[in-house]
């Protein structure tokens, strides 16, 4: 492997905490197999500068000119693959999205990689990856050993320990991506949301047991106490009473925050889906025979609308 390329989220001038994870792992690449290895990073927030954990043969590109959807043409990823050097020994790296699932499988096929989806985890050996990977909607994991070149798509529930404190401050080349496509965006309607879902340490979610939408009040409370994102059950956003990015589960979102507190959802399977890479889940619901509170850390059985007022009060 000559090259690693990745892609990378930078809010407000920062480096998000999961893509601090992919610096780490790519580190620790230099610093076991190639120090010369050349480092191509992509975001698509603006951004002229940012401070992040040192590597060496860095080049950060800054990306623009995508649609409102936030969906690329192929030739505006072609444009992005052209940016990646030697690219016939290369490893990209990215988590999973709609967006950089396109970029992926379109580097795999253009740069003949083994697309690996789901990464748990990575161990770094000489001449290969030692990966954990999620299989079956996260009911189960596998252990496999792949190439250094591959496109790895990584879970988000992926961590990557790093004992090196050194940053460095890196300048962002401007990339504008050409649309090149005979459709046009006139308007899109986006539905204001909190946290963001796949970046959230903390959660609540909720379901059906909250009875009306007009309900949603103090769950909404109750993340905002704790700096949390909100999130609902499959059948919650299926009758439009929360949208449908705030979906998590086996056919939504998925997530894997530090705590989930689940308000009134039964904890169907689809769902579980969706949240078992939570490193703590708290489950809230007056039928103790919930199949959630099987797979829950921590579980309080009542009326959330008794539970969850109290919960905010004395926060």
């Amino acid at each position: 492997m000559k090259n690693i390329a990745a892609f990378i989220e930078i809010k407000e001038g920062k480096i998000s905490p999961r893509s601090k994870q992919i610096i780490h792992l790519i580190q620790d690449i230099q610093q076991k197999h190639n120090a010369s290895a050349i480092v191509t990073l992509f975001t698509f927030d603006q951004v002229n500068k940012v401070e992040l954990p040192a590597l060496s043969n860095v080049k950060l590109y800054s990306l623009t000119g995508t649609s409102e959807t936030g969906l690329l043409s192929k030739g505006q990823i072609d444009t992005i693959l052209a940016l990646i050097s030697d690219a016939s020994n290369a490893c990209v790296i990215g988590y999973k999205s709609s967006l950089l699932d396109a970029i992926l499988s379109s580097a795999a096929i253009r740069f003949n990689l083994k697309v690996i989806p789901q990464v748990i985890s990575i161990d770094v050996e000489s001449d290969q990856f030692a990966l954990k990977q999620s299989i079956f909607s996260g009911k189960a994991l596998t252990y496999l050993h792949v190439s250094h070149s591959a496109a790895l798509q990584l879970n988000p529930a992926f961590e990557f320990a790093s004992t090196t404190t050194e940053t460095s401050e890196q300048i962002s080349e401007v990339v504008t991506l050409v649309q090149d496509t005979p459709h046009k965006i006139v308007s899109v309607d986006k539905v204001a949301q909190g946290a963001n879902l796949a970046d959230a340490n903390f959660v609540v979610g909720a379901g059906r047991g909250l009875k009306d939408p007009t309900n949603w009040g103090m769950i909404e409370s109750l993340a905002d106490k704790i700096g949390a994102a909100t999130a609902c059950s499959k059948p919650v956003s299926d009758i439009n009473w929360r949208p449908h990015s705030e979906h998590v589960g086996q056919t939504g979102i998925k997530i894997a925050p530090q705590l989930y507190i689940a308000c009134g959802i039964s904890g169907a399977i689809q769902h579980l889906a969706g949240v078992n890479g939570s490193k703590t889940i708290i489950v809230i619901n007056n039928d103790p025979e919930a199949p959630f509170f099987k797979y829950a850390d921590y579980g309080i059985v009542g009326d959330v609308f008794d539970i969850v007022p109290e919960i905010v009060k004395n926060i």
